[in-house]
């Protein structure tokens, strides 16, 4: 039985650790940098200690996977892992159907009920949450969280670190940048520009995405997306 550390000890970590077991991995455990999960057990296994751990785990178990939601946070930590030499494998849940014409790439987590379909490209790293659908011929970047029950239609493309919230529906052949936040239930019509956070059905670009770094001017290049007040609902909510 193949060995695995889990990177994170949150809900995702969780849904993960359920994920590789019905793959026949043995969870060794988890690490994550909250001092206060420190010695005590997550759906079974210990929470180990924090990341500083990496660079003595080859001999234990070689494989690791990056369960936490902070995208950028995710990708800079599987490349940490790479660099002491772990490798990074896929997780899908049994109950996901992945078409055999799809492409996923290593450390990607793929829960229960997800659809891939065929063409799909999906990058490293990401997470595609409950019962998401990827339809054909879309591509997603790396580091890309969609949310549960998200749906993409064909042809969509998403870019690294971006994240969809939960029930999001986005019209084929739609474009949304790279580190884009896009809110729960938003349905999106046009594309989004790179680092941008945007809500509402239809879409809205709200503001900068602050949480990202990006540092470009809104309102040039929006489509037919409206820049909208500071004062928004997502904002509250934030």
């Amino acid at each position: 039985m193949s060995k695995l550390v889990i990177l994170g000890a949150g809900g995702i970590a969780i849904v993960a650790a359920d994920i590789a077991r019905c793959q026949g991995f043995d969870i060794v455990g988890f690490l994550d940098d909250n001092p206060a999960k420190h010695g005590t057990l997550l759906s079974g296994a210990p929470v180990l200690g924090d990341f500083s751990l990496l660079s003595g785990l080859r001999e234990a178990a070689p494989q690791v996977v990056v369960a936490f939601s902070n995208s950028h946070g995710r990708l800079d930590v599987a490349q940490l892992a790479l660099s002491y030499g772990l490798s990074l494998p896929k997780l899908i849940h049994p109950s996901a159907i992945i078409s055999q014409y799809a492409s996923v790439e290593q450390g990607t987590i793929i829960m229960p009920g997800v659809i891939v379909n065929a063409g799909a490209f999906i990058g490293g790293n990401c997470i595609l949450n409950t019962a998401a659908s990827i339809d054909h011929e879309c591509r997603i970047g790396d580091g890309v969280h969609i949310g549960p029950g998200a749906r993409l239609s064909g042809l969509v493309t998403v870019g690294n670190a971006s994240w969809i919230g939960i029930g999001c529906v986005i019209r084929e052949s739609v474009h949304i940048g790279t580190d884009v936040l896009l809110g729960a239930g938003s349905l999106v019509l046009s594309n989004v520009p790179d680092g941008v956070v945007a809500y509402g059905a239809p879409a809205n670009v709200i503001r900068a995405n602050t949480a990202s770094g990006h540092t470009q001017q809104l309102g040039n290049g929006l489509g037919h997306l409206s820049l909208v007040g500071s004062k928004s609902v997502l904002d509250k909510r934030r």
